[in-house]
């Protein structure tokens, strides 16, 4: 049987009683919020993602972000060997004063301690395996796109629509998802821009310019969409990670904008917004707000 829709009219929805937006984490994570954070491989997102989860479980603030009340937290993780996740916990936990005992809001579930296999998010059946293991959870951070999903092409956009149908499902039970996934060769999250249709924050950690390899775990953080803030809460910064006698600790900086100079250069040789943006790494978007402050400062 046909479920019957409601249908208000503006008056009628604008008298609605609902309760007052929440965030998981403020402003960045809203409640009942689907969000992807990406990168390159090995710049840093799991050990990113890992924290902000535990900061999450405990209801403790990170770095200049607010954490308004404990939640629980299911990670999933699909790609990390069981020993470097112990580790990465351990010392994520200790970035907020406390043992991995003391964090009862988080679990996790491991590829590896699951005889290598967990579900595959792609198909229905591997939905409901989730849906089970993630009754109780008020945030799921799934690590990541391309080792828990396997149906469909990753390009394709109706391809997606199984794994979107499932997200706004979660989101309509009151449940916050975080998607880490991998840039592509051109800088910008692989596959699909369908992808970042229904969701309210994308997160792009990136390596500076001037980034050596010896440096370790520094990156940028840069939001290519902000449903729910803006602002200074939505200007990129930078973030160097180290883990010291078993505490992981993070050190902030100021982003340069070499972004614009770059920018302004290109669009002088006469490139398109298109290809500035595929040559910079950043969103199309991105690319015309930084050629409208060029414009607007004299610069072009």
């Amino acid at each position: 049987m046909t479920k019957e829709l409601k249908i208000y009219s503006l008056e009628e929805f604008a008298s609605l009683n609902l309760p007052p937006k929440e965030y998981m984490v403020d402003p960045i994570i809203p409640c009942r919020g689907l969000v992807e954070i990406y990168s390159r491989t090995g710049v840093g997102k799991t050990t990113f993602a890992l924290t902000l989860g535990i900061a999450v479980a405990l209801g403790k603030p990170f770095l200049k972000w607010s954490v308004p009340k404990a939640k629980k937290v299911l990670y999933v993780d699909g790609e990390m060997s069981p020993q470097d996740m112990q580790e990465r916990a351990q010392a994520a936990a200790q970035f907020f004063g406390v043992d991995v005992s003391d964090v009862a809001n988080f679990r996790i579930i491991n590829r590896d301690v699951n005889n290598g296999i967990l579900p595959d998010i792609g198909e229905v059946s591997g939905q409901n395996e989730f849906d089970a293991a993630t009754k109780d959870a008020d945030l799921i951070i799934l690590d990541n796109l391309s080792t828990l999903r396997f149906s469909g092409r990753e390009n394709e956009a109706d391809s997606w629509s199984t794994v979107q149908r499932w997200l706004l499902n979660m989101r309509g039970q009151g449940k916050t998802v975080i998607i880490l996934h991998h840039a592509g060769k051109d800088g910008t999250s692989r596959g699909t821009s369908r992808r970042h249709d229904a969701l309210d924050t994308v997160i792009k950690l990136q390596r500076p310019r001037d980034y050596l390899q010896s440096e370790g775990a520094v990156f940028e953080v840069h939001f290519e969409k902000s449903r729910s803030f803006f602002g200074d809460a939505a200007e990129p910064f930078g973030l160097s990670h180290s883990i010291v006698d078993g505490i992981s600790t993070w050190t902030t900086f100021l982003v340069s904008d070499e972004n614009l100079q770059e920018a302004i250069r290109l669009v002088q040789q006469g490139l398109k917004q298109t290809e500035i943006a595929e040559r910079l790494g950043i969103s199309q978007s991105k690319v015309s707000k930084l050629l409208k402050s060029a414009k607007e400062d004299g610069l072009l």
